[in-house]
């Protein structure tokens, strides 16, 4: 067996060509942009490609490279070029095919306004005023007090009080806005102080509003604007300003109120000023210099506006809204007369604030509103709901059934309850009535029994305490005796009479409080009773009165009136322990406790 061999070569294997090394390609980049050349140097691109084929010879010519596009949005901006604009392109969403962004008007809101937002609107703050009810007397002493600024001493001053709300600038605003569109000489002036910065603030805007020509760089505003007021020469025309919560200067500059009121009140002033605040004591209180140098305003108190006011401002607005052709004239949209009459009553009672009024008017809109989409929308889904074929459970359906019609089919409850929202005019729409306006009121005036209590006075509370007491104690009496047939003995509300010496005996125990005669003392029983403190009841079904036998139920005429009327507390005693915290607590405790009675 032959041995195994270092393996070789064969000869035939060396004479076999072998494929030579492949050599390197040399580089041919054409560099156009070389960052060594010198800008300043222009050189076209031929110029280059002719360099780069004598470095670089090739057996083929080299074509000729056209020049690269430039990019339309650079790598870097120059901050001192133009901004540059946004480029149009598309933007892409994943699964979704490319849309242009373009801006596009908002749709118009799911919810659409009712009718309701008409009656609104007539109540909004910042509305139009419009015709001015009841101050017929203000009126008529301010056209008195403008008719100077057309005569030949267009001078005075008018200072317009009263509480908020009481249509002060809208009364001072209507009727100068008057007298200037009839008498182009007069130049008017309105500024509310409460945008007033500084007093050169309100020489400069005086000054501004009044159009005067006077370069007030040159010069202080101040004395500029006296130039224009007093001017040294007789000139024609007259200035009106009117300033707004005029208060509001004290805090920045008294001097300057000082100026603008002597100013007006110049025999040589060409100005007549009204300022309207709510002080009604302002002039005598924060500026006394006035009259030290015998220089007194006028005064034009506002009076807070009274129920019957109120109700015609309402009532007016409110017919304001029916159409042209109506033939019910005395028909008065989205409001009952008795809640305008409610409304009127209780904003009369508390503030006389207009404003205050038109708060529960809109207030009682917005609930009847609500009231009423829910009603429509429940006769909507009913009205659906009939629509729909019923099917009973585990029954056939043939298969002549007629299927509901393609209109049927499309009709849902918010299209129904749109359509019915729609179908509502100013004459059929659901009105405010008495129960919705007491529901307003009650939160609005924080008529709570807590609120009611707080506000009485010393012997209303008295009163009050000895009311409570005494039905303690005849509680109390009725409760440990428990006949079979109930007598009309047993009556816990006392009447106005026993009142009245219970009420003496706890407040002469000690001398705690000074002891009303019985007259007065009727006149708190009647307070108390206004404010639903009390209630006046009969004896056989007062709150803590005995049940009497059917038998003997009309044998006997009940009293109503006078001191044997009976009485009974409305409020609980832990009520009326929390109300008489403060001032005389201590003797009111001690009547209410009626240690005295026992």
């Amino acid at each position: 067996m032959p041995s195994v061999g270092k393996r070789t070569r064969s000869s035939g294997n060396n004479d076999t060509e072998l494929p030579a090394k492949r050599t390197r390609l040399q580089s041919r980049t054409l560099q156009i942009n070389d960052e060594n050349r010198d800008p300043r140097d222009s050189c076209s691109i031929d110029t280059v490609l002719e360099d780069h084929e004598a470095a670089f010879p090739a057996k083929s010519p080299l074509k000729k490279f056209a020049a690269p596009l430039t990019p339309k949005t650079p790598r870097f901006r120059d901050a001192l070029s133009d901004s540059p604009s946004t480029p149009r392109h598309r933007v892409m969403s994943v699964g979704k095919l490319s849309t242009r962004l373009t801006p596009k008007t908002p749709s118009t809101p799911a919810t659409s306004q009712t009718i309701y937002h008409l009656a609104r609107q007539m109540f909004a703050r910042g509305n139009d005023p419009g015709r001015l009810i009841g101050r017929d007397g203000e009126r008529a002493s301010l056209e008195t007090f403008l008719a100077k600024c057309t005569s030949s001493t267009p001078n005075g001053c008018l200072y317009v009080s009263g509480p908020p709300g009481t249509g002060k600038s809208a009364m001072v605003n209507a009727v100068t806005d008057e007298l200037v569109s009839k008498t182009p000489s007069v130049r008017k002036a309105y500024i509310n102080c409460m945008s007033v910065k500084s007093s050169n603030d309100l020489y400069v805007t005086l000054l501004e509003q009044l159009g005067d020509e006077i370069n007030i760089l040159e010069s202080e505003p101040a004395a500029a604007l006296q130039q224009v007021f007093i001017p040294k020469w007789k000139v024609a025309g007259a200035f009106l300003v009117v300033l707004d919560e005029i208060d509001h200067i004290l805090s920045l500059d008294l001097e300057s109120l000082y100026k603008i009121f002597e100013w007006s009140m110049q025999k040589s002033s060409r100005v007549s000023l009204v300022g309207i605040a709510n002080a009604l004591d302002l002039t005598d209180r924060f500026l006394p210099r006035l009259k030290s140098r015998n220089l007194k305003p006028e005064l034009l108190p506002f009076l807070p506006y009274s129920a019957p006011q109120i109700k015609a401002i309402v009532t007016d607005r409110l017919k304001s809204l029916m159409p042209a052709g109506s033939t019910n004239a005395g028909f008065i949209p989205f409001f009952h007369p008795a809640a305008i009459e409610l409304c009127s009553r209780k904003v009369s009672s508390q503030t006389g604030d207009l404003r205050k009024a038109y708060e529960i008017l809109r207030r009682a809109l917005d609930l009847v509103e609500a009231e009423t989409k829910r009603k429509l929308e429940e006769e909507a889904r009913q009205k659906i709901l009939q629509m729909t074929p019923s099917k009973r459970p585990l029954g056939e359906t043939p298969n002549n059934a007629a299927s509901p019609s393609k209109d049927a089919s499309r009709r849902t409850v918010p299209t129904e309850l749109a359509a019915s929202l729609q179908a509502l005019t100013v004459e059929n729409t659901p009105r405010v009535s008495i129960s919705h306006l007491n529901k307003i009121t009650a939160t609005a005036f924080g008529n709570g029994a807590s609120q009611r209590l707080k506000s009485l006075n010393l012997q209303q509370k008295a009163a009050l305490c000895s009311l409570m007491a005494i039905e303690k104690k005849n509680k109390a009496a009725v409760a440990t005796v428990s006949p079979t047939t109930p007598s009309k003995t047993r009556v816990t509300a006392p009447t106005v009479k026993n009142l009245y010496d219970t009420y003496s005996l706890l407040c002469k125990r000690d001398s705690l409080l000074h002891v009303l005669s019985s007259s007065e003392f009727r006149e708190v029983i009647g307070s108390l009773e206004t404010l639903s403190l009390i209630t006046a009841v009969d004896g056989k079904t007062g709150s803590f009165a005995l049940l009497q036998t059917p038998s003997k139920k009309g044998r006997k005429a009940t009293f109503s009136n006078g001191d044997e009327r009976r009485v009974a507390s409305c409020v609980g005693e832990k009520e009326i322990e929390q109300g008489i915290e403060g001032l005389g607590s201590d003797i009111l405790k001690s009547i209410l406790s009626g240690e005295a009675l026992d």
